[in-house]
């Protein structure tokens, strides 16, 4: 399909199809980094830096883990991300300042205590809290009012222990190389009546390209010439509205636009409209450790590309509704709190709408650990392992062969950048 011949059309369908099956599951954690990222607010700082009555809340602070292309460990690391979701760019971490001074208090009101300089925001959980003051120095109604503007960036490798998604003796393994950038805008937050619940509207623009049998690890990998076939490129658009409660649970509203392409050829071999809602909630387990709980609905309007026409294939088969639960458990270590270990877990169920695939149904299982080191507060560098096995109902079972169920390890590298305006 991505060769300089021409391929019969059933080849391109399966070849559209590994593809698209690795691209479905990027939201499965694409949403936890959107979620523990955008529910931060101007008004925040940590406990270390300023004394304060009460704690209200444990969030998780900065965490820029991950490329555009996601590689936690709830993703099936090949997918997509899209299935980033593989997915979906961040917003970027908001930045903290290095020292906070002192509000000086009229006699005989004793003075506060100097606060002590804060170091660079680390990494990992961290406590945050409500101020009157941002840590910026600005007037919270300037901070509020302000359009956040951010690109995102970066690589990551990895060899796919079955890069063909099939069951059977013969799996075929391979590397792969990812590229992607992105942008993103996060609007001024809403406050919706009584200020209980604000929602904060957010636009996302992405691109990725994937390059497979770049190098060998194994003897047995597929060479460059073999793995090219799989090469692709996805694009994403989205419009999406966070709403976020004081008690921090958060719901969110997607529009999203996708798209595959063949870049060897320019050409468009997939897209679909993807509206969703997510619901997603931080539970703070202790000032380093916190629990993330992660739920989705997608609802897949697509449309494949076909150079020829095939008897009982039509261009909408893969209209599909997506649903997942996920959670994942955020550790911060070090002194600094630079690394982050996040091991995960996932379910995902595809049930398919249209024409002879009516009825079918697939369901992926997730597994995996992250590791992810804050070289510089706009650099960091991730070690991941992911696991995936699918499964589908009988008549799955009877459309697919050897590609109803696969089992698949996704061992790799990733290096990440962003930098906000």
């Amino acid at each position: 399909m991505l060769s300089n011949h021409y391929r019969p059309s059933c080849l391109n369908s399966r070849v559209v199809f590994s593809v698209l099956a690795r691209l479905g599951f990027i939201p499965l954690l694409g949403c936890v980094s959107i979620g523990l990222l955008e529910g931060q607010t101007p008004k925040v700082t940590d406990v270390n830096a300023t004394p304060v009555p009460e704690r209200r809340s444990a969030l998780l602070s900065e965490l820029f883990d991950k490329p555009p292309s996601v590689a936690d460990g709830l993703l099936e690391s090949n997918a997509s991300r899209v299935e980033q979701a593989a997915g979906a760019v961040v917003p970027p971490p908001k930045s903290v300042p290095e020292a906070l001074q002192p509000t000086p208090a009229p006699k005989p009101t004793p003075a506060p205590k100097v606060a002590e300089p804060v170091k660079a925001q680390p990494v990992g959980v961290q406590e945050l809290v409500d101020v009157d003051t941002p840590p910026s120095g600005e007037l919270a109604t300037e901070s509020e009012n302000k359009i956040q503007m951010a690109i995102n960036g970066g690589v990551r490798t990895y060899r796919s222990s079955n890069v063909t998604r099939v069951s059977g003796p013969k799996q075929p393994a391979a590397t792969a190389f990812e590229v992607s950038a992105g942008a993103n805008a996060v609007f001024p937050e809403v406050k919706l009546g009584s200020s209980i619940i604000s929602f904060t509207p957010t636009v996302t623009v992405m691109a990725q390209r994937a390059y497979f049998g770049q190098y060998k690890l194994s003897p047995t990998d597929w060479a460059k010439k073999d793995a090219r076939i799989l090469d692709y490129e996805f694009r994403l658009a989205s419009f999406a509205a966070e709403f976020s409660a004081k008690d921090d649970w958060t719901v969110t509203l997607t529009a999203e636009y996708d798209e595959l392409r063949n870049f060897y050829k320019g050409s468009k071999l997939y897209h679909a409209f993807v509206p969703s809602v997510g619901i997603s909630k931080i539970i703070p387990l202790r000032k380093d450790l916190a629990l993330m709980l992660d739920t989705r609905l997608r609802y897949a309007l697509s449309k494949t590309v076909m150079e020829y026409k095939v008897k009982g294939v039509f261009d909408d088969d893969g209209d599909n509704l997506q649903t997942s639960f996920n959670v994942s458990l955020m550790r911060s270590m070090g002194k600094e709190g630079k690394l982050l270990l996040m091991p995960s877990v996932g379910f995902g169920r595809t049930g398919y709408l249209k024409n002879e695939a009516t009825g079918r149904a697939d369901y992926l299982l997730l597994a995996g650990i992250s590791a992810s080191y804050q070289m510089q507060a706009w650099l960091s560098l991730q070690a991941f392992a992911n696991f995936s096995h699918k499964f589908t109902n009988e008549k799955g079972e009877t459309q697919l062969g050897a590609a109803a169920s696969f089992d698949n390890w996704d061992i790799g590298i990733a290096l990440s950048g962003n930098h906000a305006f």
